[in-house]
């Protein structure tokens, strides 16, 4: 199991760079950024720095991490104007930028920024998904072709041109999916998933994976399973999570449901649980560990989380 840093809580550019630094002096396998425009809670209004234009300034200044974002809002960009940038950061960057897909799903930003055009607000479900598969079938032609033609529904390409092609050959596109019909799509035409959340959810996601990779004649050998665990609490031994999970009881959480699917716990229990993500063919995870109040808390628990988890895996 590699694991990923999500950088975003560092806010500032300048605070991303070093965590980013940090992330790849420990030897953390890449640094990965939320793709949005605005704050997603309260007021909508804390610092968030455009993610794609920051992952390029992070990755011209460091030199061996990955870098990816988690997940990219298909909505935001043209795919095919999408694999020109994908393909000019592989290049940037010495081949090593990792693409993760989303559908979207966050209405203010459909809205604000009008991104259907003509005030259309957000796509229901349904089209937002066929969006998403057209949009991964554009990327694995593009990316792996100089001269690429497409014609589906939402998007129709003549001939178009991307050179020079990445430097990762072949080139991965992966899918962030949670929904059954997306988690097919993903198993049907993208190289890998992202499976988000505790081990509950990650369970009921690669159980659907699994079985759509079966129905195409692919097996776990054939992609690249990913995760998003936003919120790891590593505790420093048994009496703080006991504590801490008495005091999540307190405000309604589940402790029993905590402490079998929630990333918490010990070095001990958190190598544990994610054993039982390996063992469902899982091969990376984006990390966001916490407690950390100060910038120099986010890099010394990734130092901690690496000794007393990540090499233990």
């Amino acid at each position: 199991m590699q694991f990923g840093v999500y950088i975003r809580s560092a806010v500032t550019y300048e605070n991303m760079l070093t965590l980013a630094r940090a992330a790849e002096g420990l030897g953390y396998y890449g640094i990965f950024l939320n793709d949005h425009v605005e704050g997603l809670s309260g007021d909508r209004k804390e610092p968030y720095l455009e993610a794609w234009t920051a992952m390029a300034g992070l990755g011209v200044q460091t030199s061996r991490i990955r870098l990816g974002h988690i997940t990219l809002f298909n909505s935001l960009r043209n795919p095919a104007y999408l694999a020109k940038s994908v393909a000019t950061l592989d290049n940037m960057t010495g081949g090593r930028y990792e693409l993760i897909l989303g559908a979207g799903w966050n209405v203010p930003e459909y809205e604000g920024y009008d991104l259907m055009e003509r005030g259309r607000g957000m796509p229901p479900a349904g089209e937002r998904v066929e969006r998403l598969r057209e949009s991964v079938e554009i990327l694995e032609g593009m990316l792996h072709n100089e001269v690429f033609s497409y014609e589906g529904k939402y998007w129709r390409l003549k001939k178009a041109v991307n050179v020079p092609q990445p430097v990762q050959r072949p080139f991965r596109v992966s899918v962030g999916a949670r929904q059954p019909r997306l988690i097919r799509i993903t198993a049907r035409y993208a190289d890998g998933i992202n499976a988000s959340g505790n081990l509950k959810n990650i369970r009921g996601i690669l159980g659907h994976y699994h079985q759509a990779l079966d129905g195409y004649g692919k097996t776990v050998d054939d992609v690249f399973i990913s995760g998003f665990a936003p919120g790891v609490q590593l505790m420093k031994n048994d009496s703080e999570y006991e504590d801490t999970l008495r005091k999540w009881a307190e405000r309604g959480t589940d402790p029993g449901e905590a402490r079998a699917n929630d990333f918490i716990g010990t070095p001990e229990v958190l190598v544990g649980k994610w054993r039982k993500a390996m063992d469902m063919g899982m091969r990376m995870s984006v990390i966001n560990v916490r407690p950390g109040k100060t910038l120099q808390d986010n890099v010394d628990m990734l130092a901690k989380f690496r000794d007393e988890v990540a090499t233990q895996l």
